[in-house]
This record gives structure tokens, sequence and C-alpha cells, in this order.
């Protein structure tokens, strides 16, 4: 539900700034994770690190040597206007200045609210010029003038270097986020934080692990970005360096207990899943039946590839990779599928399908309300229900008696729809943002919006993950953390 705006005096609070714990999502509303590589400015209090970003502002709790959530889901302020930050001591104040002006974050509101001009605060720290002399990571080199060099011989500048004055030096890069080093021994650690990159068109849920993938629109840096979000932890797999994961765009992901399927505009690749590193890759000139992968699906021993001109069922085993192609889907595109114990359901250009896996029938889903009838963008399996997205909104088919239900959202002009479902609601998106489906009353379904003016960072929604009380958002602005379930939004 959209916050009451309202005209508020000056109230003094004497509480410090929210600080998640670690283990643990809190229960703030909204929240964005973006590429948060480009810092601009550092501020520092007795506990917390603030790095004013080119998408928000992330901190650091240096006394336990962990990030917490960063606050990108305040109203007030353009987080990607952020020029400079300052903190007090004790946590108790904080302000920023953006092209607009100057402001302050008001914890009671979670907002922030404009000032005149930054007042005297009491602090320690001090900003410095880059030493001469800094040891970087391994595979890493130092330039004098400030300059880190990653293994692939890229130069990221130092944008800002905040010594606490407790024996820690706080540096913001250019493109390779936060580092950290002893203001001694000036050894350099990276404190990965944020995504590769802010388009985010897939989002995969493995054992808790976000996986998260997308166009990389010519990016310094793009690839895969893992996240664990209870741990707020990232790890990457950088695309277009090395031998590795060549520069595509990413649209999908797969997995079994040997390989990560990722699927993408110029084929599908297979990463072992320890090392994360690819061990095959699967195009058209080997028998996919185009390059540009749209989904993916295993069941048993067999991957099923979806693309904009067909679909591929591939059994990998050994050193050889055996392909059957039905010829039913020929130049047709298929979006995604969703699998059963017996089948596998198909969302195609054509409609939606399902395959029985031990007599190989396929059979075309004829749907009585209108709704699931051409192109049929996303299926998706949650207990004894499937659920299938269109132009029109979305059905759901009980598989136990054969009964549907219609679910009217009309929207159109894309070429993709992702939906999400668990047991209380549905999502699909619309065309400002996300409408979510309250399944609490068997008989009338509850709907409500949800836009920018909701929280969210863009209206133009490419993924959909329901993880209990979160949905998860991916957008052209990064990955949103909603809880779709706190009760101002549902009643």
């Amino acid at each position: 539900m959209k916050k009451t705006r309202r005209n508020i005096f000056v109230l003094v609070l004497t509480v410090t700034l929210p600080a998640g714990g670690a283990g643990a999502m809190s229960d703030l509303e909204t929240v964005t994770y973006a590429d948060f590589s480009r810092i601009n400015h550092i501020a520092s209090s007795m506990t917390h690190v603030y790095f004013a970003t080119t998408e928000g502002i992330i901190r650091y709790n240096k006394s336990e040597g962990r990030w917490e959530e960063p606050l990108t889901g305040a109203e007030g302020i353009d987080n990607r206007d952020l020029r400079r930050i300052w903190v007090d001591m004790f946590d108790e104040k904080l302000y920023v200045q953006t092209s607009t002006g100057s402001f302050e974050y008001d914890l009671l509101f979670e907002r922030w609210f404009p000032l005149d001009e930054i007042p005297p605060l009491q602090t320690n720290s001090v900003h410095i010029r880059p030493p001469e002399v800094m040891h970087p990571p391994a595979g890493f080199n130092y330039a004098s003038e400030g300059v880190l060099i990653d293994r692939h011989g890229r130069d990221f500048y130092f944008s800002d270097i905040l010594d606490d004055r407790s024996g820690n030096l706080w540096i913001g890069t250019w493109g390779y986020g936060a580092l950290t080093a002893s203001s001694s021994s000036s050894f350099i650690e990276l404190l990965p934080f944020g995504l590769l990159q802010n388009r985010v068109d897939a989002i995969f849920s493995d054992e808790g692990v976000l996986w998260l993938g997308g166009s990389s629109l010519g990016g310094f840096r793009s690839g895969i970005t893992a996240f664990d979000p209870y741990d707020r932890t990232f790890s990457f797999i950088e695309s277009g360096v090395g031998e590795g994961l060549p520069e595509a765009d990413i649209s999908c992901f797969e997995a079994d207990d040997e390989y990560i399927y990722v699927g993408t505009h110029r084929g599908l690749f297979l990463l072992d899943r320890d090392t994360r590193q690819v061990q095959r890759s699967i195009t058209g000139a080997s028998g996919l039946a185009d390059d540009q992968v749209l989904s993916l699906a295993v069941t048993g021993d067999s991957v099923f590839v979806g693309t904009v001109s067909g679909m591929n069922i591939i059994t990998v085993g050994g050193d050889s990779v055996r392909y059957v192609r039905p010829r039913q889907f020929s130049n047709v595109a298929v979006y995604d599928f969703a699998t059963t114990d017996t089948s596998i359901w198909i969302a195609s250009s054509a409609g939606a399908y399902q395959l029985l896996l031990a007599s190989g029938r396929l059979q075309r889903f004829r749907d009585p309300h209108s709704i699931i009838f051409s192109r049929v963008y996303s299926a998706e399996r949650y207990e004894q229900y499937l659920w299938l997205a269109s132009d029109g909104g979305m059905v759901r088919l009980d598989l136990e008696t054969s009964r549907t239900t219609p679910f009217v959202a009309t929207m159109g002009g894309v070429d993709f729809r992702p939906m999400a479902v668990a047991g209380e609601v549905a999502a699909i998106t619309s065309s400002r943002g996300v409408t979510l489906f309250f399944l609490d009353d068997e008989r009338q379904a509850r709907e409500r919006e949800f836009s920018v003016d909701d929280g969210l960072p863009s209206h133009n929604i490419r993924a959909l993950l329901l993880d209990d009380d979160y949905l998860w958002i991916g957008s052209d602005r990064g990955l949103t953390r909603f809880l779709w379930n706190d009760p101002g939004r549902i009643d």
C-alpha cells in the first residue's frame, strides 16, 4: 500500500539506523539489489561504512565483517543521483547530497526529507589520496595513482578513499565495487556486493542460492551473479573474459546433480556445479533447434531445451549428447516448461501442450475460458495445480479434477510474460508492474496491481520468483525483494 504523504516537522531521533542481522532477511517492504560497483563517496561511523553508489546506498558492518541490507527501499530520493554522503559517529544521523539538494534519512518514516544544508557532524574519518604503494589480491596489480588492475588487464580507478582512523581504509572504485585495506600494511581485500549488471531476465533458486542473469547490453562487466539472500553474499561468473562463458544474453537456468544449465542467445552452456567452469556448450551447429535458448527443464536424464525455433530433448551422459527434436514444434518459439510426475507441459507461441513422458503422446490444452489460446508465455506447477499465463491472464488447472479457474489480467505488446505462484498468491506482470492475486477466497480471488508508486524500481519487469513471504522481481533496474504479504498490502 502506498504510504500517506504529509508535512513532517523536524523530529530528533536518538536511535540508530536499521541493521539487518546476519542469516535473516528483515521486514523492509521493498529492497532492491543492483550493480553497486560504481561508488561516488564514502562515510563511516564507529561501526558501519556507507557507500554512495550510482544505484543507491550500501552499508557494511565493519565491527561484524559483513554486509547489511542496502538502503534502496526508502522513499524521497533518486538512488541514481547520489553525489556525497555523511554519517555521525553513532549512526544517528545520515545525510546525502544529490543534484537537487541535500536530504536527511528519517528512521521512523523510512524515507528521506529535504534539508537546506548539511549540519556539522562529529566524525573521526578523513578522505585521503591514493597511497603510493598498496598490495592487491593475488592476480591483481596496483598502480600508484590509485588504479586496481584485475587479472584480465582491466583498469578500475579509485573514486574515494576513507581513513576511519581506527586502522582501516575504505575504498570505492569505479566499476569493481568496494575494497578495504589496513592503513598500516595496505593489503587490499575485495568486498563484493551487488549484481554484475542491472538487468535481470532470469531468476533461478538452487538450494537457497539465487542465480541471476540477463542481457549484457554491452556493459563493462557482465555474466552470472550467484546471490545468497540469507547471508547477503555474492559471487560472480563473468562472461566475455578468458575461455569460460562468452559474452551472451542469459535467458534461463536449470540444474541437476552435476550441472548448472545456462540458456543464452548463443546456445546452451553446462557449468560444473563444483568448479562453476563451463564444461560443454551446445549450439545450433551441434544439433540445437536454434542458438537462442528461451527455456529449460530437467526431468530424469533428459534436458528439455526451448528455443525461438523449436524444442530439443537432450540426454547428456559421458562424452555423448543425444538429441530428439519433436517435429510438431518446428519454427515454434518455446517459452517455458513445467513438469509433473508423468508429463511435461510446454508453453509456446502455438499454445500450451502436454507431453506424456511414457508414451510420447502430445496433446494440446483447450481452455474453456479462452484465456489460453495462442501465445502462452509461462507454465508453473504448484502442488496439484498447473498454471499457464498468456496475454489475457492466467488459468489454473487442477491436475486431479481437471477443473480450470481463470484469472483475467490483460497485457499485450510484449513477447514474454513471467508469472510466479504459491499457495496463497499468484503474481503476473502488468503494463505498470506486477499484479498479485490473493487466493484465500476460493470463490473470488482479490487482486492488486503494484507499480513504481509502491516501491518497485521500474515497470519493466523481466522475471518473477515467489519465496515464502517475498516476491523476487527482476527488472532492468536490478533484483527487488518485495514483501507481498504485508497486511497493509493485502488488506
